[in-house]
């Protein structure tokens, strides 16, 4: 695994984690399923090694006895987790609520259909990325607009509609 990737899979997941309150079951475990393809029970301790280390060390340490984490898996990934969860905890104020909600919900719709209907082909590793990238600059780009006082222009007189 490239240490790259690693790192800025944990910047991505650090940042949705802090702008969404999401991590290790929704983003990181799968993440590193069909990403880094690691077998689910690695993922899984592997997530626990990343995530909060005082209070899931227990777990991880039953996880790290059967060969199930990947140490340098999970330094590199809580390095990049660690700025990118105060990255998008900082943008918590400036994020609309309705647009939290809408990525959230189609994060977890995404997941869930690659998990229930098991895609035979490689395919959706090279999506998820894109929709994480893709995601991730529309909550910028609507932080940046809220920040600049950019609101939506206004509509042309042919699209209002007058009722009396």
């Amino acid at each position: 695994m490239h240490i790259a990737s690693l790192l800025l899979f944990g910047l991505v997941v650090g940042m949705l984690s802090g702008l969404l309150g999401i991590g290790g079951g929704i983003v990181l475990v799968p993440g590193l399923m069909l990403l880094f393809g690691l077998a689910q029970p690695e993922a899984q301790g592997t997530s626990l090694a990343v995530l909060s280390l005082p209070i899931a060390v227990c777990a991880a340490l039953v996880y790290w006895q059967h060969g199930y984490v990947r140490l340098s898996t999970a330094g590199l990934i809580a390095c990049g987790f660690t700025v990118g969860a105060v990255v998008g905890a900082s943008l918590i104020p400036y994020a609309p609520a309705a647009a939290l909600r809408a990525v959230f919900g189609g994060m977890l719709l995404y997941i869930g259909f690659l998990f229930v209907l098991q895609p035979p082909s490689p395919q959706p590793k090279a999506i998820l990325p894109q929709a994480l990238a893709a995601t991730l600059v529309w909550i910028v780009a609507r932080v940046w607009r809220r920040r600049r006082g950019v609101g939506r222009p206004a509509p042309a007189p042919w699209d209002v509609e007058y009722h009396i």
